[in-house]
């Protein structure tokens, strides 16, 4: 008897999509200016599951506006097809071999058909060890047309600090075109390799900086706004900024430099209407006396959340370690991650906290400097809270 079910058929290398626009454009902001790239890449280790979900970051609208999404894959894959007749007599078999890839998620589907036909082959009776009564085919390529491209726009599942899952499945078989139906065939595939996805966006404007440790937490109907001033004898002024789409912003606030010292500390409280939930977001505009015009990162805030405490972290930037301030005392058992902007876990803690209003942080080895988050995790009741920041 031959080898029943076994033929390699693919190997595949591909970049499968494209959101928001065609590949080839560039993806600029205003003026023309690049816009700026969030990478993240997960690993697919060898497997022979057919549907495989990945679960990638959101991109944090207060970070700036999201112009473009592109997803990429690179994804190898070995498979195993073959025949063999069940029948009594010798018979003359026209094989199809019918595969779909399939890239999804929120806005966009993109399919990969792929057939080919194999035969007229002769296979012997049944159980006939010497003339044979199976037979393989292959390796064969499947991926005909390596490049796909889908497009969406206003999609808000990319938006947020939580997650959004794009799919890769791979279904199908092998059937009789001629030569009856006394046979059976099989197909395994054992996939592997990485899929990227990367968010293009244009900053909210440009960063003040010497303006740091700007914080925003919610205490009662306010929102108590604290920064620090570098180099305040160059300021002239202060502006506080809100918003309630992270977008839109406006000026609900003026404040004069102190210049009585080149290092200041400033704070601010915004008084909440009755009708306030969801999220609100604040910057500070900082002018100088030359009137130039740079702002704070932008700071999110959760009107409507009962179980995390809002976080602020100082000192930011960071330099060896951080502290986590609590708006208000926080029980239970979390995890503390620090994340880099492309996604990937640099640092990792778990821990108890009784009736705790912060948190130190000492990182065993520094990061690299760059964008990070702090993410807080309740570990029973699963929420979470996400907290920006920059090592040095």
């Amino acid at each position: 008897m031959k080898n029943i079910y076994t033929k390699s058929f693919f190997l595949f290398n591909l970049f499968l999509l494209v959101l928001y626009m065609p590949q080839q454009a560039q993806c600029l902001c205003s003026g023309g200016i690049p816009a700026t790239p969030i990478s993240q890449t997960v690993t697919i280790p060898p497997t022979t599951i057919s549907t495989l979900n990945f679960t990638f970051q959101q991109f944090d609208p207060s970070l700036g506006t999201l112009n473009c999404v592109r997803v990429y894959d690179t994804i190898t894959g070995l498979s195993t097809t073959g025949a063999r007749n069940t029948g009594p007599d010798s018979t003359d078999f026209l094989f199809l071999l019918s595969l779909t890839n399939k890239v999804s998620g929120p806005g966009f589907s993109i399919t990969k058909p792929f057939s080919q036909t194999y035969g007229y082959d002769r296979l012997a009776p049944y159980g006939d060890p010497l003339l044979g009564d199976s037979i393989t085919y292959g390796p064969t390529n499947i991926i005909t047309t390596p490049t796909g491209t889908a497009s969406t726009t206003g999609n808000a599942a990319y938006l947020g600090v939580g997650t959004v899952n794009i799919t890769y499945s791979i279904n199908g078989g092998m059937i009789t075109q001629d030569g009856g139906s006394n046979y059976k065939s099989s197909v395994s595939t054992t996939i592997g390799g990485t899929i990227r996805l990367i968010y293009y966006y244009c900053p909210s404007a440009l960063l003040a900086s010497g303006l740091q440790n700007f914080t925003a937490l919610k205490t009662g109907r306010n929102i108590l706004l604290k920064w620090d001033a570098q180099n305040s004898a160059a300021i002239n002024n202060f502006e506080v900024e809100y918003s309630i789409d992270g977008t839109n912003f406006t000026s609900v606030a003026n404040i004069a430099s102190d210049h009585s010292s080149s290092n200041r500390n400033y704070s601010y409280n915004y008084m909440l209407n009755g009708n306030s939930s969801g999220f609100v977001y604040f910057r500070i505009k900082q002018s100088t006396n030359a009137d130039q015009y740079s702002y704070s990162p932008v700071q999110k805030v959760s009107l409507t959340s009962q179980n995390n405490s809002g976080v602020s972290i100082y000192p930011n930037p960071v330099a060896t370690s951080m502290t986590l301030n609590f708006e208000r005392p926080v029980n239970g058992n979390y995890s503390i991650e620090l994340l880099s902007a492309s996604g990937q876990v640099v640092y990792s803690r778990k821990l108890t906290l009784n009736n705790a209003s912060s948190l130190p942080v000492n990182f065993n080895s520094k990061p690299a400097p760059g964008l990070y988050f702090a993410r807080l995790t309740n570990t029973s009741s699963k929420e979470q809270t996400l907290a920006r920041l920059i090592i040095r």
